[in-house]
């Protein structure tokens, strides 16, 4: 594994970046618990990669039993401190099963486009890692390659509360479907605070829902973002309802 992969999530400047979208985890939690009622899940699920709890804390304050995984030290002591009654283990989520020793949930979420880091093989090890775990459904979050291709500029910018300024130069493959990312950090007056580099693979549906099949789930249903909204090429984010 790329030491680049860790070190991206535990920087702090990264952590505030996931502050910043909280209250999204809110909107996810309440879709989830839709789904839940939908495929009639109990109220355990697991979480990976859960990061900070944006999304475990709202489900906790719906009755949900969380189990959270995640690389990053950091975010796992947060993510304890969010929600108290769950369990949080630091792990890399390509040997879930091997962590929770097999235990299985109804419910477990892969949300906020937490493949592509890896190599497409290690993308794939994830995924069978997730079928290990998932008695029922499992639902996978990613950005959409095709809409990222036609739509991300190669610089934007993204303000950070109270104080700081991000700055993303990307640069898209299409040999490998991997965008490389420089993110610099900048004070209000434009210096510089601090940067990361690291490229990311991007799939498109027919990519990804390949290999979640081979991994032995079956596709229910693929919506954009947290809706009920058929996903469509356009859309920004896809969302896959997979079963067992």
């Amino acid at each position: 594994m790329s030491e680049i992969f860790p070190s991206i999530f535990e920087s702090d400047f990264y952590i505030n970046e996931m502050i910043k979208i909280w209250d999204e985890g809110n909107k996810w939690a309440q879709w989830l618990d839709e789904v839940s009622k939908k495929y009639n899940l109990n109220k355990k699920v697991l979480d990976v990669p859960c990061g900070i709890g944006r999304i475990s804390y709202f489900l906790s304050k719906l009755g949900y039993d969380i189990t959270g995984v995640d690389i990053s030290e950091k975010m796992i002591k947060m993510a304890k401190n969010n929600i108290p009654s769950g369990k949080f283990y630091r792990a890399d989520m390509r040997y879930i099963s091997e962590i929770l020793e097999k235990e299985k949930f109804d419910l477990v979420i892969n949300i906020f486009n937490s493949l592509g880091y890896f190599s497409d093989e290690e993308d794939f090890e994830i995924l069978k890692s997730l079928r290990e775990v998932t008695n029922k459904i499992a639902v996978i979050n990613m950005d959409n390659r095709d809409y990222i291709i036609y739509n991300r500029p190669e610089k934007y910018y993204t303000f950070i509360p109270p104080n700081y300024l991000v700055e993303d130069n990307t640069n898209f493959d299409p040999m490998t479907s991997r965008l490389r990312i420089k993110r610099i950090y900048k004070d209000q007056k434009g210096n510089e605070l601090g940067k990361i580099e690291y490229s990311q693979r991007f799939y498109s549906l027919h990519e990804i829902v390949k290999m979640i099949n081979k991994a032995g789930f079956k596709i229910l249903d693929v919506v954009s973002g947290y809706s009920w909204k058929k996903f469509e090429v356009t859309d920004p984010q896809m969302t896959i309802i997979a079963g067992v």
